[in-house]
């Protein structure tokens, strides 16, 4: 029953993370964006920190863009006339 509920957990939190990404990219919201990457940190932590190979650590990369994208939504808005 642990291995199943973590399961749950974990694609609920992939699932909340691409929701989320969809919401800010359509409402041009920095928060969404930075709460989908919050929210895809947790399982692409547990890849990256899950095996050797260079695929498994590529996982980290989604979140760092997420973050990196709210971050220039965020600048870019607070750069405009």
């Amino acid at each position: 029953m642990g291995l199943f509920l973590a399961g749950i957990v974990l694609w609920s939190l992939v699932i909340l993370s691409a929701v989320l990404l969809i919401v800010g990219i359509w409402k041009k919201s920095w928060q969404a964006l930075a709460l989908s990457g919050v929210a895809l940190l947790l399982p692409s932590l547990l890849i990256f920190m899950g095996d050797d190979g260079l695929w498994f650590k590529m996982a980290i990369v989604p979140p760092i863009l997420l973050f990196a994208g709210a971050f220039y939504m965020r600048y870019k808005m607070s750069h405009t006339f």
